[in-house]
């Protein structure tokens, strides 16, 4: 086994590794761990944020790249990887129906891209999307799956380590996750506020409504408060993208907000739940 901790993190788009859990990232890659990140997709699909421009780049797809880039320098990350699929786009749009797209790779061919993975980079913890894709995402539903499938094929067939002892394969599984019960009172508040929470986003796409009713327990709390600048440094570097944050956290007060930021919340996926709520990801390695 490494004697350097390894955490490896999934994602399908750049900038998933910043807006969801960046701090949990530049926390452990701060403290020693090598921490590596694999990206599914090119993020083609997305909006650009109004006003900006491709500038010195053809695609926007080119330009997401290189603000992934400039992330991972933020986060401090020990590598980063792109899977060679295109942005599937929101449930139903035309997106989700390109030969390239995330969504129309058979699973077992992304298992096996991803397990992989697995045995080159040999991490003990592993953090991906949550199974309803965070805002039903359908290129996080897959990464889901398939990093999950992953996780346990590797684990089922142990090989050689760096130092020639066995990899038992990956220790733990993450799914992010938050704690709803905010979201619920924003669901509430909003129309108040003059604000839908059923279509909010760039697109309005994205029913808040319906992510407030999805189970996604949280059994870590990792406490991230001092590599809040490394987060903010990565997530404005995804400047085609950045609006501030999600719309439930931009209306909170400043304080409110940061106390929100400062924690980033999982669900233990493996292994179970023991019923206490850990504080450090890497604990019991």
């Amino acid at each position: 086994m490494n004697k350097r901790p390894v955490l490896l993190g999934i994602f399908a788009h750049p900038d998933d590794e910043s807006f969801g859990p960046g701090g949990t990232l530049a926390r452990y890659a701060a403290q020693g761990a090598a921490v590596h990140v694999i990206i599914a997709t090119d993020g083609i699909a997305g909006s650009m944020e109004e006003g900006h421009r491709l500038r010195d780049h053809e695609t926007l797809a080119q330009v997401r790249s290189a603000e992934l880039a400039n992330a991972a320098v933020a986060l401090g990350l020990t590598s980063i990887w792109s899977l060679p699929y295109r942005d599937s786009g929101m449930r139903n749009s035309p997106d989700n129906q390109h030969p390239d797209a995330l969504i129309q790779q058979p699973v077992e061919k992304l298992v096996a891209e991803l397990a992989d993975y697995y045995r080159r980079l040999q991490p003990q913890v592993i953090i991906t999307h949550d199974p309803f894709g965070g805002y039903g995402h359908p290129d996080h539903v897959r990464v889901c799956q398939a990093a999950t499938a992953a996780f346990y094929v590797t684990r089922s067939r142990p090989m050689p380590g760096v130092n020639g002892s066995e990899w038992p394969g990956p220790q733990k599984l993450y799914y992010t996750a938050f704690d709803k019960r905010m979201l619920k009172l924003m669901v509430r508040i909003m129309p108040f506020m003059g604000q839908d929470p059923t279509a909010v986003g760039r697109n309005r796409d994205i029913n808040l409504v319906e992510i407030s009713r999805w189970h996604t327990p949280v059994h870590a709390r990792i406490d991230v408060g001092p590599y809040l600048a490394q987060k903010l440094a990565a997530s404005q570097a995804h400047a085609s993208q950045y609006s501030g944050g999600p719309t439930f956290i931009r209306v909170l007060p400043p304080f409110l907000r940061r106390r929100f930021l400062a924690t980033d919340t999982y669900t233990r996926a493996f292994p179970a739940p023991d019923g206490r709520v850990e504080r450090d990801l890497l604990a019991g390695l």
